[in-house]
This record gives structure tokens, C-alpha cells and sequence, in this order.
């Protein structure tokens, strides 16, 4: 399997390509030029991008080209799209990570991932439903559950089983604490 560092690379680069060439599309939408050379420069960071290997320095140069270009024609319009604070891309960027590894992976793994995936999901919402459950214990489930998402995020299906089970441990440690406000 590719490596996750460089699915990330991939998908950062191809989240903002996608961002900042629809907004400069609507303001060449009339100028066949300028629509040219959006083309040209989102193909050519498309290309290295589905490269094999993937060269994202290449990716890169073409993304940042277009920066400087959005930059210096529509730098106050009211609609240009400002960069993501880092929470808010490292969202982003994982939903295309995500798609990205998934596309990387066999028919087999997938379907162990869904349900790896579905598995942790309903063990999840069974434990928050638990009436009585302590404030830290509550928390303690977020976290682990967190992990195991990490973990199936990375590939890891082992380690994301071994958190499931976590999870359902500490979802059932007693004496049940006061809950949370």
C-alpha cells in the first residue's frame, strides 16, 4: 500500500487544487484565455498527482502558481476562498486521504474496514446510551473510540479491533461516576 504520509501529501494538495480552481473557474468563466490556463495548470498538477509514483512537488509547483495568480488578480473579492484553519483542513484533507487509501486498497480489506468501521460505530453509540454513565468514563469512550477511528484511518485493523474492545471495556468499568453537567 502507498504510504499514508504521502496519501496525506496527495490528498492536501488535490483538496486545495479543487478549492481555489473552482473559485478562479467562476472568475474566468468569460475569458477563453485565462479558462486555458486554468485547464493547463490544474491538468498538469492533476497529472502529477496520478503519476506513478505520484510526484507531489510537481503537484505542488502547479498548485502554487495558481495561488499566485488568485492572489494577484482576486485578492479582495469577496468570494475568494481564504485557507482553511488547520482543524478545518486536517478535516478536509482526511476526507480525501480517506478516499485516496480506500481507492489503494483491495475488495477484502475494504469490506474488513466497514466492518471494523460499523463495529465501532454501534459499540460507540451503545455505550453513550448507557444511562448513568460518569463523566470521566464518558469521556474515556471519546477517546478510545477516537483511537480506533485513528487506527482504521492509518490502516491499522488490528489495532482498531484491539481499541473496539477497549472501548467496551471502559464502558463497563464500575463504580459509575457523577455525570456530566
Amino acid at each position: 500500500m502507498t504510504g499514508l504520509y504521502e496519501i496525506w501529501q496527495r490528498a492536501e494538495v488535490a483538496r486545495r487544487l479543487d478549492v481555489l480552481s473552482g473559485f478562479v473557474a467562476m472568475c474566468v468563466a468569460g475569458d477563453d484565455d485565462a479558462r486555458h490556463r486554468l485547464a493547463q495548470l490544474v491538468a498538469g498538477a492533476e497529472a502529477a498527482l496520478s503519476a506513478s509514483p505520484p510526484d507531489v512537488v510537481v503537484a505542488s509547483e502547479y498548485l502554487d502558481e495558481l495561488v499566485c495568480w488568485a492572489d494577484t488578480e482576486w485578492t479582495d473579492h469577496p468570494y475568494r476562498p481564504v485557507e482553511a484553519r488547520p482543524d478545518e483542513a486536517d478535516r478536509q484533507t482526511r476526507d480525501y486521504a480517506k478516499d485516496l487509501r480506500h481507492a489503494a486498497l483491495s475488495v477484502g480489506v475494504r469490506d474488513e474496514m466497514g466492518r471494523i468501521e460499523l463495529s465501532l460505530e454501534v459499540g460507540f453509540l451503545a455505550l453513550c446510551r448507557q444511562p448513568g454513565l460518569g463523566c470521566r468514563i464518558r469521556q474515556d469512550i471519546f477517546y478510545v473510540a477516537g483511537r480506533a477511528a485513528m487506527a482504521l484511518d492509518l490502516g491499522h485493523l488490528e489495532v482498531a479491533e484491539r481499541e473496539i474492545r477497549r472501548m467496551e471495556q471502559v464502558g463497563s468499568v464500575e463504580p459509575r461516576e457523577s455525570r456530566c453537567g
